[in-house]
């Protein structure tokens, strides 16, 4: 891909379950309130810019692991620009339709609209790709930026829309869940507490090896296979469409009975991606952290750059699923070796990255109120697709 410097002055995911929803819109409300102001410290204008300088909480990326956030208590400058910047989707994801705020952003001076006509009047547009229509043509304008948004893996993309010549060079800046986009925005992080845990507490309550909760049964991934092998040395219980024992339904308005389950019977869960591709991670992993189950990870993520060493399992550290379910049965018959794993994993938390700073609006107002760099996206199949996913997995029978 070329990409030509030029300087200037969900989502997909419907199919998060309802569950889900709830989960992150208690999250995000639970954070407003343990970030909210202390206490307004300082206030001056300009001619276009009010800043108020408050004591707050905010949060930092992990310099050791991108996907750890840590607080910190600091001066945080919230910028209130007089000129709004305006912000056009199209093809808006069903789950953005009704998304428009700005108020837990440090910079919020921007606006949102979903209607396709107010484009030509745009600092910014931001193209959902996923399933673009053929229909859809970009505009000529180059005072605007032009923004991919995509948060299915590549392998997932129902539309090649953007792929066609008329696309070519027109998005600026990307905005996907891997890290290496201009506007990062991954599924979810962590967020760093050194939290404890009563090890011997965990344990008691646990009578169940691992739990897997599952709606898509056929995938790229070709998880289902490698399950079904994993069945073979050890015991997975399968819970929603692709259940085997009838009585482990797990439907939507049952959510948080079913996440339950991790704390009170399973020992293990299946974080496995329905994708093997670079930085794909999603609320399979992030969910877990809700809970005191330990996550067995199958994905093509690097996570030991990403996330804390000794957090989570991978199938990528055995050479077989009877390797893992050895190790597991090991682990089950050995609380010191366990109880590391827990102890290391509940020093971190659930939190919805969404309420915070690292939304991906809060990034997108921020860098239009900044200097502008744009990007010439001359090749987007291949930023998008070219060598990111693993199409045949190398660790099945």
């Amino acid at each position: 891909m070329q990409r030509v410097q030029v300087s200037a002055t969900m989502s997909y995911k419907y199919k998060l379950c309802f569950g889900m929803c709830l989960v992150t819109s208690l999250a995000a409300m639970a954070f407003h309130l343990t970030s909210t102001p202390l206490q307004d410290v300082c206030l001056w204008q300009t001619s276009n810019l009010t800043t108020f300088t408050r004591r707050l909480s905010p949060l930092e990326v992990s310099l050791e692991y991108p996907l750890v956030l840590h607080r910190q208590t600091v001066n945080i400058t919230t910028e209130d620009y007089e000129t709004r910047k305006r912000i056009v989707w199209m093809n808006v994801p069903l789950l953005y339709k009704t998304v428009k705020s700005f108020d837990h952003c440090y910079v919020r001076s921007c606006e949102i609209s979903t209607n396709e006509a107010h484009i030509s009047s745009a600092d910014a547009v931001v193209v959902n790709g996923v399933n673009l229509p053929a229909s859809k043509h970009p505009n000529t304008n180059m005072n605007q930026v032009w923004i991919l948004y995509g948060w299915e893996s590549p392998l997932h993309y129902h539309s090649n829309t953007i792929f066609r010549s008329d696309w070519n060079g027109r998005f600026n800046w990307t905005l996907t869940y891997r890290l290496d986009s201009d506007i990062p925005f991954p599924y979810n992080r962590i967020l760093y507490t050194g939290g404890t845990v009563n090890i011997s507490d965990v344990l008691r309550r646990k009578s169940r090896s691992i739990a897997w909760f599952v709606s898509n049964c056929g995938t790229s991934s070709k998880r289902e296979v490698y399950v079904k092998e994993l069945q073979k040395y050890i015991d997975v219980d399968i819970y929603g469409a692709c259940r085997q024992n009838k009585s482990f339904d797990c439907p939507r308005e049952r959510f948080f009975e079913c996440l339950g389950l991790l704390n009170t019977t399973y020992r293990f869960y299946l974080s496995f991606e329905n994708s093997l591709c670079k930085d794909y991670i999603t609320e399979k992993f992030y969910n877990t952290f809700m809970t005191t189950a330990i996550p067995i990870v199958r994905g093509g993520a690097n996570y030991t750059r990403l996330l804390p060493e000794g957090t989570f399992i991978n199938t990528a550290s055995f050479d077989s699923p009877k390797s893992l379910a050895n190790y597991i049965k090991y682990l089950e018959n050995n609380e010191t070796a366990m109880g590391d794993i827990l102890i290391k994993k509940h020093k971190y938390e659930y939190i919805n990255s969404q309420g915070t700073d690292f939304d991906w609006r809060c990034q997108l107002c921020a860098k239009l109120h900044g200097n502008i760099t744009r990007t010439h996206y001359t090749d987007m199949k291949q930023w998008l697709r070219t060598g990111k996913c693993l199409v045949q997995p190398t660790d099945l029978p």
